[in-house]
């Protein structure tokens, strides 16, 4: 096997005496375990045999990604493990092949035809920055549950656990917030991605909507750690009163450490991965005030106990929860179990697919701050979500917000609201 080529495979049980059993993805999908049935006239179908189901999932353990989806493999046994602690999906246990892509397009490709063409996986979760395999999964109608790529607005196969990423609209929601914090003006920073500089070229859009300018656009921002003194200057010469910075936490991090040690105030910052206690005590100080924006109900939000029993047992396990995807992982992972259980006793990738894509109120257990529709809405497989949940650094804290925050949906094609 190419040494590069990290993977794993586990039969999540473990975690699964560390946490409170029953959490549920939606009513129509509710919690108490299936039924063992007679499988043994189920048609053949690859990764499922009469006594478990076998999933890929795709994540980067190691590269300058890697520290803002750290964990996230953690996250996605947690939650297979509370199935599998139930007795699994139709009596089936699920077992995982972790793929490390190190987010690197090629070697993506490259474990993407080893798990389904090698491994024989049923379906992917994907919590990667790195879409390069997607059209290959299309091609073999490969089930996919993940987050961000772009291919989950459109291919028929392909699920976002928080709600369908688009290039072709926005919400304002982040460019509100900064807007309440004073910020007229936003310098927008990328690193060089697809998924990254699409992010900042719609909030340039949302920018506008909002009534906030925008004198200064990066899109190939270097990835992890730097020294961003040259980018803190140019952030100081634009005239920007606030920054938008969509890139790893770790080029985060280097950003607010050279903005303040250039003695760059801004009223507003907004920027991944901040809301992780360990990130901000290595800070030094410099993320006091910046905001990030979590998919999912951050930990600390009364009134979340789906959250709370998250927390709980990624703790227990020994991992962080706090990290920047380790919740939507967690989604991404029950995701994957509904459909998975509507697909029924005898489960196909086709009957998944077809199933799920029926599906108009999934929860995420209780993880999402709202209700995720995949039936088709403003693109083939739903509409982009237009609030978030936000996370400000105060006294050296991750502080979520009371309440979700919504903002408006936006054509960017057009520039008006519509929705």
């Amino acid at each position: 096997m190419n040494k590069r080529i990290r993977s794993r495979a586990w039969m999540v049980g473990a975690l699964g005496a560390t946490v409170a059993a029953g959490l549920i993805s939606t009513p129509a999908l509710a919690a108490s375990p299936a039924p063992v049935v007679n499988k043994a006239s189920c048609p053949a179908e690859i990764g499922i045999t009469p006594t478990s189901i076998l999933i890929g999932d795709f994540m980067p353990k190691v590269g300058p990604a890697a520290p803002t989806f750290i964990d996230s493999d953690k996250a996605v046994a947690l939650r297979i493990s509370q199935e599998n602690a139930k007795g699994g999906v139709f009596g089936r246990k699920i077992i995982v092949n972790v793929y490390d892509d190190q987010s690197t397009g090629s070697l993506q490709s490259t474990m993407a035809t080893k798990a389904v063409e090698g491994d024989k996986v049923f379906g992917i979760i994907s919590t990667t920055a790195t879409d390069s395999a997607y059209p290959y999964f299309k091609a073999n109608n490969v089930p996919v549950t993940g987050f961000n790529a772009l291919a989950m607005a459109t291919d028929r196969n392909a699920f976002s656990s928080i709600g369908v990423p688009s290039s072709q609209y926005v919400s304002t929601v982040i460019m509100e917030k900064l807007k309440s914090l004073g910020v007229t003006s936003s310098a927008i920073i990328s690193h060089n991605s697809p998924s990254a500089a699409n992010s900042a070229r719609l909030q340039v859009i949302a920018a506008g909507v909002a009534g906030i300018k925008n004198p200064l656009l990066i899109l190939d921002e270097t990835m992890g750690t730097h020294d961003a003194t040259s980018t803190a200057l140019r952030i100081k010469n634009s005239g920007a009163d606030g920054a938008y910075l969509t890139m790893y936490t770790d080029g985060v991090v280097s950003i607010a450490q050279a903005l303040k040690q250039q003695g760059v105030n801004l009223k507003g910052i907004n920027g991944a991965g901040v809301g992780d206690p360990a990130v901000i005590n290595k800070s030094g100080g410099a993320l006091e005030g910046i905001n990030t924006v979590s998919q999912t109900v951050p930990i600390g939000v009364p009134g979340h106990p789906a959250v709370r029993t998250f927390a709980n047992g990624m703790k227990a396990a020994g991992a962080n929860p706090y990290g920047s995807i380790t919740g939507i992982a967690f989604t991404s992972a029950d995701l994957m179990i509904a459909g998975l259980k509507l697909a029924g006793p005898c489960p196909t990738r086709e009957k998944f697919i077809s199933a799920l894509r029926n599906v108009t109120n999934f929860t995420g257990s209780g993880m999402l701050p709202v209700p995720i529709s995949f039936k088709p809405g403003l693109l083939p497989n739903g509409s982009p979500v237009k609030c978030a949940w936000f996370i400000t650094v105060k006294g050296s804290q991750p502080v979520p917000d009371a309440a979700a925050t919504c903002g408006k949906l936006v054509d960017i094609s057009t520039g008006q609201a519509v929705g």
